[in-house]
């Protein structure tokens, strides 16, 4: 029998083979490597512990590195705190890439097993056809011009029932509803009338997806050990299979037409474009629900300023029809109102968790002087970036809903010097790789939150706007998503009794001019 004095004799040795391994392949010329409080497995353990937040909080602690090398046991992270070495990264987006990430998508999280479809997806470096990254390229033309303009419009009248069907309710979980109306607007927008994600069990399974996705990481036996997640994506996956079948795709948004076209170019089987289209929607819902309620909290639970941007859009924003329906305008929010844009863009930047990753996937040599090796991640965390006092200015630490706003010295001189962005916003992600849904989603989130704040007063459970529990662990939601339930009470706002609402959005002017990494 092996007692206890064995097995850590063993361990050591184990430990000392791995130290000693890890020692030779070091490279002098490789960025600082931090050690962890615990030897050899520490790295590890606080990812496992605390998610991709670690790789910010390491950060935060050793910003005067701007580049440094996390050893995580299983693989090496290169975590960057300097928007300069941020440029430098974007500058070699050939060989320190985003397209290997889009294979976890793919074998892990959509769990394609067919062969071929599987060559056909995976990234060209890792001896695929690229069609993922292909597929990805060309969505970029659908979120913008003629095609958004319609899916801004079907959101719209999704979102204005929504909101009105408050009138009747007292108390509610804000989360969820937000999460209901987004995920609702989102795939009616998407998907078209045959919609597969109208039955609510169908959105139930779909978030129990996407809030257990990282149980699907390891990709072993998942039936078992991600039963949630895999009997979730199942679900969905039979959804849309059956939307297919149906011929759903005719009444689909160019967005989605697009998808399903160059799918079916390369001959891959509805059963597998199902499969393929779960993780799809993570990118519409994931990040927009939590910053929706985020742009709700700061607001109603900043009273000054929600007087502020209430005015701003009713003076700009909000009209009267003939027949008495008020409209809030999209086009006028972004073209008159600055200060509830710059406001959004603030709460973006104050919230987001987001930390743009990469593979090296050839040694690549910054500014001659950092060697990144060929299989190794990059960390790009933003909740660092995003408050460097060298890229923001002294006010870096502190929520200003103006930052975003042009400043005009002759109104306010403590704005003269003040220094403007350089970098470090990522909510969006980083150049060359831009989110493409994101001027759907803004309209969304600002158009629900106008029409909100104009309509209703909320209060929340207690009487104080506490900010709740965020799950760190989300590998998808870049902006906190909430845990748990946040219950709030709603009164109509005495002026706007009874009345008919709606929203505006001038053709054509969907484009939000918004800052980007």
């Amino acid at each position: 029998m092996v007692d206890s004095t064995q097995i850590l004799l063993l361990g050591l040795v184990a430990a000392l083979g791995y130290m000693t391994y890890h020692g030779l392949r070091r490279d002098p010329r490789e960025p600082t490597f931090l050690p962890s409080k615990i030897p050899v497995v520490g790295h590890a353990l606080g990812m496992l512990w605390n998610g991709l937040p670690y790789w910010g909080r390491m950060a935060n602690e050793n910003t005067g590195f701007p580049i440094f090398t996390l050893d995580m046991f299983f693989m090496k992270v290169y975590v960057i705190s300097s928007t300069e070495i941020v440029r430098l990264i974007q500058r070699n987006d050939k060989t320190v890439s985003f397209d290997p990430l889009l294979n976890i998508s793919t074998v892990n999280f959509s769990g394609i097993k067919n062969k071929r479809t599987l060559h056909l997806m995976l990234d060209k470096q890792s001896g695929g056809e690229g069609l993922n990254a292909e597929i990805m390229h060309a969505m970029t033309p659908t979120l913008i011009g003629e095609h958004l303009d319609r899916m801004n419009s079907i959101m719209m009248r999704t979102v204005e029932r929504s909101i009105s069907a408050l009138e009747k309710s007292t108390d509610f979980d804000l989360y969820r509803w937000l999460r209901n109306i987004v995920t609702a607007a989102s795939t009616e927008a998407t998907y078209g009338p045959k919609n597969p994600y109208k039955d609510p069990e169908i959105v139930d399974a779909f978030w129990d997806f996407e809030y257990n996705l990282n149980s699907l990481l390891p990709n072993f036996l998942p039936w078992l050990t991600a039963r949630k997640a895999y009997n979730g994506r199942g679900k969905v996956a039979r959804a849309i299979y059956e939307y297919l079948e149906q011929n759903g795709i005719e009444g689909a948004s160019e967005l989605e037409r697009v998808r399903y076209t160059k799918s079916m170019e390369r001959e891959i089987s509805h059963e597998d474009f199902a499969q393929l289209e779960v993780p799809m929607l993570i990118g519409l819902v994931s990040n927009t629900v939590p910053a929706l309620f985020w742009a709700l909290f700061e607001l109603y639970s900043q009273p000054e300023l929600l007087d502020e941007i209430r005015e701003e859009i009713k003076q700009n924003a909000l009209s009267v029809s003939e027949n008495g329906t008020y409209r809030v305008d999209i086009t006028a929010i972004k073209e008159r109102c600055p200060l509830t844009l710059s406001t959004y863009q603030e709460i973006l930047r104050w919230r987001t968790t987001t930390t743009p990753t990469r593979m090296v996937v050839k040694d690549t040599i910054l500014s001659d002087q950092y060697l990144l090796k060929e299989g190794s991640f990059v960390s790009m965390p933003g909740s660092t970036l995003g408050r460097r006092p060298d890229v923001w200015g002294e006010s870096a630490g502190v929520f200003n809903p103006r930052r975003f706003m042009k400043p005009d010295p002759s109104k306010d001189e403590s704005r003269k010097n003040e220094r403007r962005r350089t970098g470090g916003f990522m909510p969006f992600g980083i150049s060359p790789i831009i989110c493409p849904g994101r001027h759907f989603a803004s309209s969304e989130v600002l158009g629900i939150s106008a029409m909100m704040i104009i309509r209703y007063d909320l209060d929340p459970a207690g009487g104080v706007w506490k900010a709740p529990s965020t799950d760190t662990m989300s590998m998808v939601s870049i902006m906190g998503a909430v845990k748990g339930e946040f219950p709030v009470s709603i009164r109509t706002r005495q002026e706007y009794q009874g009345t008919k609402w709606g929203f505006h959005c001038e053709e054509g002017k969907g484009q939000f001019t918004l800052a980007v990494g």
